[in-house]
């Protein structure tokens, strides 16, 4: 797909989240989770990087604040021990990446304010309390991948976008919920494609 003169890919971890794209759009599906993310995307950017990466997918809400489809500015782990690194090496380190629409993601410290923030991990959350401790460190949002594209991006230099539409709230129901809303998540995911690239 190209985009203002230049290439775009689509990326997501299912194929249900992207069924209702546009026929030309370029698209991978890389599986679910971080290392399989990652290691897709690193080989398809080796074989030659587009202009734009976009991921598009659904995510868990543990706020109760944000619905719907939403462009995130901030991707962090909820599953790795940044306070237990950080106590060994004896500094702060960066904690997640600033993603926006006209370059590269960039590591920071913390997010920026009123950005939209998600925490990518190899778990599914599906716990109101472990919802509500996400909620508590300034979380929005909760995936199983976008962490990853975002670093993948980082190091091959490509400006990176994430779309994510919300599926669930994290909780005991949050499998079953997905399941219900996916077709229509993918197909406000396929509107947003429409009207964006």
């Amino acid at each position: 797909m190209t985009v203002g003169g230049g290439t775009t890919l689509v990326v997501a971890a299912l194929s249900e989240e992207v069924a209702h794209l546009p026929p030309d759009a370029d698209v991978l599906v890389t599986g679910v989770g971080k290392a399989r993310a990652a290691a897709a995307l690193a080989h398809r950017l080796a074989e030659g990087a587009p202009d734009l990466v976009v991921n598009l997918g659904t995510a868990g809400a543990v706020d109760g604040v944000v619905t719907g489809l939403v462009e995130v500015g901030w991707v962090t782990q909820h599953d790795f021990p940044y306070d237990a690194i950080e106590s060994l090496v004896g500094r702060p380190m960066e904690r997640g990446f600033v993603v926006d629409a006209t370059q590269p993601p960039r590591l920071a410290l913390r997010a920026p304010a009123q950005s939209t923030a998600l925490a990518t991990g190899d778990v599914f959350v599906a716990s109101a309390e472990e919802a509500r401790r996400l909620s508590t460190a300034g979380i929005h949002l909760v995936d199983m991948e976008a962490y990853s594209y975002a670093s993948v991006c980082a190091e091959f230099g490509v400006t990176f976008r994430c779309v994510k539409v919300v599926s669930d709230v994290a909780d005991e129901d949050a499998g079953t919920s997905w399941l219900d809303a996916i077709d229509a998540c993918a197909h406000s995911l396929g509107l947003w494609a429409r009207e964006h690239l």
